[in-house]
């Protein structure tokens, strides 16, 4: 976080008119003519929403361009995101046509004419934001272009309510071009819509500059490389197509109604990291070699880990384990029951992975134990544990992808916020029994070691020197033979 100093720049009509100007000439050569109209002959462009932002981006996103219109506002306080505030500069503020004033006070600007009404101009220098934090969740350089979400640049109210809506729309630099993950406004071009809360404010990835763009799995996946070569680009988008059908097959329909897959072309052949971010529409950045074939990315998991986490809603930070639990416990059954690998290698993988989540001697409940082992394997335990139980008390007619299925059909995928509570009351309505609310109580808030060596032998598998071995006379035989199949 920056260190705050007080700078208070009082506005006057003069040079802020002057201002003014300046900044229009400089809109105006960014956007290769496409200038903005003057403040008393522009219409808004709000469509419903409570503010709405015109955004002229300099060639590969160094420099942006930004007017934002505001009704009105509850607070008078605006700020971005706070790692990136020393890249906003020129804040100018109107109200009817005439200035207003700004001051600024460390990572705030206090505009009080903005309760009635007012339009706000000012300049982000995002490239040099990419260079300085070169992080994936606020701003990173690539070449031709940077990456940042539209919550790094965007200057909003900061005692906004909760669902408040904003609108903004780009115009790229000639040659250059845009993409987010946030959802588009129908029938519009380069505008799209977004709904949060100011002071936890995050929207997916969003891109600018040399940009190709590939539309997949129906429209549902739009996949946008960043400038690179690379080797092979039908494989690497056979790839995503087969990681994209494969959990829309898991859930029975595309977690959520659009996907921008962020490449990010790194050296060697293999897939790297990836990450994923929603709320009001979803992305996923990964990093993969530019030398990748189609050999080389058939064992991939990341893709599909990345694409699960699409299809549960946001939640509170306390039950991450729960988001990263299950993309870790699906993403080999989607995988498997795909044909992508084969069940005997899923098996091996838990039975040396899961004991990883078990409580350590001082652990609490997993909403309260947040290292690595409890929130990925801890949470995969949890899912485990809930599907066995669901399949137990169902007579195997019923699973936890069955509650699953049920909460992306209720809408819930990571484009909305829900609480822990409304996951489990409709997963639990799904499958006819409260066993996600049951193994919730259990797991969630005391450390509960479950007896692995004897879950493994109810299930009638085991590791026999790295072979694994099934013993189809075991209690639970039929429910692990129908664990990784499509029926249930």
């Amino acid at each position: 976080m920056l260190e705050p100093r007080r700078v208070r720049q009082k506005t006057t009509r003069g040079p802020a008119r002057r201002s003014a100007q300046v900044w229009l000439a400089v809109a105006g050569a960014l956007s290769c003519g496409h200038s903005m109209s003057s403040l008393d002959e522009r219409p808004s462009a709000l469509g419903g929403a409570e503010s709405s932002y015109e955004i002229l981006a300099a060639p590969a996103g160094e420099v942006l361009a930004v007017e934002g219109d505001f009704p009105s506002v509850r607070g008078t306080d605006f700020g971005v995101d706070p790692e990136g505030a020393e890249y906003v500069s020129q804040v100018l503020a109107y109200h009817d046509g005439h200035a207003a004033s700004v001051t600024r006070d460390g990572q705030r600007w206090n505009i009080p004419a903005c309760r009635t009404g007012c339009r706000i101009r000012y300049e982000y220098r995002l490239g040099d934001a990419a260079r300085a934090i070169d992080e994936r969740g606020e701003a990173e350089i690539h070449p031709l272009g940077v990456q940042a979400p539209p919550s790094t640049w965007l200057l909003r109210p900061l005692d906004a309510v909760n669902g408040t809506r904003l609108r903004f729309h780009v115009t790229s630099a000639p040659g250059d071009a845009f993409a987010t993950g946030v959802y588009p406004v129908p029938g519009t071009t380069d505008t799209y819509e977004a709904a949060g809360q100011a002071r936890a404010f995050e929207l997916p990835y969003a891109a600018f500059g040399r940009l190709r763009r590939k539309s997949l799995v129906d429209g549902h996946v739009e996949v946008v490389f960043f400038s690179g070569a690379l080797r092979d680009e039908t494989a690497i988008l056979s790839w995503v197509e087969r990681s994209a059908r494969a959990v829309e097959a898991y859930y029975g329909r595309p977690p959520v109604p659009r996907l921008l897959i962020l490449l990010q072309p790194v050296a060697g052949d293999r897939v790297g990291f990836g990450s994923t971010m929603g709320s009001s529409g979803a992305a996923v950045e990964i990093a993969v070699g530019q030398s990748a074939t189609a050999e080389s990315l058939r064992d991939d998991w990341v893709l599909t880990h990345e694409m699960i986490h699409t299809a549960l809603p946001n939640v509170d930070r306390s039950h991450h384990w729960l988001e990263e639990g299950l993309a870790t416990y699906v993403e080999p059954i989607v995988r498997a029951q795909a044909g992508l690998v084969a069940s005997a290698d899923v098996w091996r993988d838990w039975l040396s992975s899961m004991p990883q989540g078990l409580p350590e001697s001082r652990d609490g409940g997993l909403d309260r134990t947040h290292t690595w082992g409890r929130t990925y394997w801890g949470g995969a335990l949890f899912c485990l544990s809930a599907d066995i139980a669901i399949r137990e008390r169902t007579g195997n007619r019923r699973s936890l992808r069955d509650a699953l299925r049920a909460i992306v059909a209720e809408g819930g995928n990571i484009s909305v916020d829900w609480p822990v509570e409304k996951i489990l009351d409709v997963g639990d309505a799904a499958t006819g029994v409260t066993v996600l609310r049951d193994t919730y109580q259990r797991m969630a808030t005391r450390p509960e070691r479950i007896d692995l060596t004897r879950l493994w032998l109810s299930l009638g598998v085991k590791d026999d020197g790295g072979a694994v071995v099934f013993d189809d006379g075991a209690p639970l035989a039929t429910i692990r033979r129908a664990m990784l199949t499509t029926r249930q």
